[in-house]
């Protein structure tokens, strides 16, 4: 079952980071839960989570979005999602992570992360057994990030 607490410390990080990083406000699109094991969009920063509490955490986006994301992280236009433009991406997602866990840890939910893991490619199936996923979608005027929280007590 998904719990209220272990979600909202990665809406609140996703909108710090985002803030910060690329000087944007987002604002909170629909939520919905599936549990399809499919990724929906085109390009999908994978984040595992271990500890009090275990799942995994992506962060998709359409890979127009992702280069615009890039782009403004660079400093720079980048026309190809090449290795730099993924190195960005991958980082804002370890970085929206990284300050979440921090969050978690703070209300009592230590947990270590993984290595961000770039998977490119829609209906790419990344499987949690038996558990949810809650969708956010954050939107900006880079384009839409939809955030998939899939975590439970460890």
């Amino acid at each position: 079952m998904l719990k209220v607490e272990f979600i909202n410390p990665f809406i609140e990080a996703a909108y710090e980071i985002i803030e910060a990083e690329l000087g944007l406000k987002v604002e909170k699109g629909p939520l919905s839960v599936h549990t399809s094991s499919q990724t929906s969009q085109e390009v999908n920063v994978l984040v595992g989570v271990t500890g009090k509490i275990k799942g995994q955490i992506i962060y998709g986006m359409t890979e127009k979005t992702a280069k615009k994301i890039a782009s403004e992280m660079i400093g720079q236009k980048l026309p190809l999602f090449d290795d730099l433009a993924q190195s960005a991406v991958g980082e804002l997602g370890n970085m929206i992570t990284g300050t979440a866990s921090t969050k978690l840890e703070q209300a009592g939910y230590p947990s270590a992360l993984t290595p961000p893991t770039l998977i490119c490619g829609k209906s790419v199936i990344i499987s949690i057994l038996d558990a949810q996923r809650l969708y956010i979608v954050l939107t900006s005027s880079l384009g839409d990030i939809e955030v998939s929280v899939a975590l439970r007590e460890g």
